[in-house]
């Protein structure tokens, strides 16, 4: 029988990712007992060297986010010039570890959660009791108990393991009134990556593909076209399974996407569209980089109008100005265009309402699972919102 290792706490966080390490650092820094639980071995999510995807947030020169993330990125700065994802791993670590009230599981993943049902405050009908993770290392599992609790996962793990409500899919246009070319409502969502990145070598450098490497041609490349020599290129665009199940199909979809990147740099290589011979690959991600999957419903729902409107609500807490960047669920096999991209106000506001749970009692969420319309969100998705979000869930 494996043994179980109880722990009791103020708040538990799950999921430590760039949100879930703002909501954690926040509520130690305020004095709570915080038990951070996250499913990998290290912190950082999307931002993390698994992933490797760049922290965006609100555009205009003057709408830097700051608090914990400037804190992180300024230190990150000094400590690693050359940006190596090594380092950047272990200042995300430090962050955590140097936090006195703090407890960090790593390797733990959430999947277990009693709660109980009953008439609570504000409407509630329901509220955690406590949540049990499993951490593959130590082959333990630890039940948490709290006070409060933080859904940063994500995918809203405590959704389908208390009830908390929540949607998932495409609004219909007609539901908020929203700039969306949906006319009835499905579970279609945004695609997964997993992103490649080369390294210009000093003499040529040959790349033999596997022989399960998708076969691409210029055809498939239309409004997708590699740039090596841009700063910003990591293949983003290499997205799947939005138009499939985005949690329960991530195995499948992650064999299909390291095809997809396998194939596409033996494209850039071999094709002689490019000049590559000096090119080498340098990273090729295993774990899919995620957009979208279960949003949590709150007091609130944010919409697209509400954010183009530039709406000032009287509960803000952070604010974003990432554009409404919707990708197709087609993904790469979506002919045309990746995703619209439409300016909002820059900065934008924010609401608390839209950070705790409609029918869960001590149960807030930050990060890409807020309650929000599919069209909002992909505008707050972005982790430099998020990671604002998180921080207000801690402060709050």
């Amino acid at each position: 029988m494996l043994n179980t290792i109880h722990l009791s706490c103020d708040l538990c966080v799950i999921g430590g990712g760039i949100s879930g390490m703002a909501a954690a650092i926040s509520a130690a820094r305020e004095g709570l007992d915080v038990v951070l639980m996250h499913e990998r071995p290290m912190l950082g999510g999307n931002a993390s060297s698994e992933i490797r995807m760049w922290i965006c947030g609100a555009h205009g020169k003057n709408n830097r986010e700051t608090g914990i993330l400037e804190e992180i990125s300024l230190e990150n700065m000094y400590r690693n010039p050359t940006k190596s994802f090594a380092i950047w791993d272990t200042v995300l670590y430090d962050f955590v570890r140097r936090e006195k009230n703090i407890r960090l599981l790593l390797n733990c993943t959430c999947m277990d959660a009693k709660f109980e049902t009953g008439e609570f405050p504000h409407g509630r009908d329901r509220r955690i009791v406590s949540v049990t993770g499993y951490q593959m290392t130590t082959q333990r599992f630890y039940e948490v108990e709290a006070i409060f609790f933080s859904d940063c996962s994500g995918d809203s793990i405590l959704a389908p393991l208390t009830g908390a409500e929540f949607r998932l899919g495409r609004e219909a246009a007609s539901e908020f009134g929203e700039l969306s070319s949906t006319e009835v409502a499905d579970s279609k969502t945004m695609g997964m990556s997993c992103l490649i990145q080369g390294r210009e070598a000093t003499r040529p450098v040959t790349y033999t593909p596997p022989e399960w490497a998708a076969k691409l041609n210029d055809k498939h490349f239309e409004h997708r076209m590699p740039n090596l020599e841009h700063p910003a290129e990591n293949f983003w665009y290499l997205e799947l399974g939005g138009d499939r199940d985005s949690i329960g199909d991530t195995e499948a979809l992650r064999d299909e996407l390291v095809s997809l990147a396998a194939g596409t740099w033996d494209y850039v290589k071999n094709s002689g569209n490019f000049s590559a011979e000096n090119w080498d690959l340098d990273f090729l991600g295993f774990l899919p980089g995620k957009r979208e999957s279960r949003r949590m419903v709150g007091e609130h729902i944010l919409t697209q109008p509400e954010i183009s409107a530039g709406t000032v609500f009287d509960d803000e807490v952070a604010f974003g100005g990432w554009p409404l960047d919707d990708h197709f669920p087609g993904g790469f096999y979506h002919r045309g265009h990746p995703n619209t991209n439409y300016l909002t106000p820059a900065p934008y506001s924010l609401p608390y309402r839209c950070l705790y749970s409609k029918n869960t009692d001590n149960l807030f969420f930050a990060g890409r699972n807020i309650s929000a319309t599919h069209m909002a969100m992909s505008s707050t998705r972005v982790m430099a919102t998020c990671a604002l979000l998180g921080e207000a869930v801690g402060k709050a």
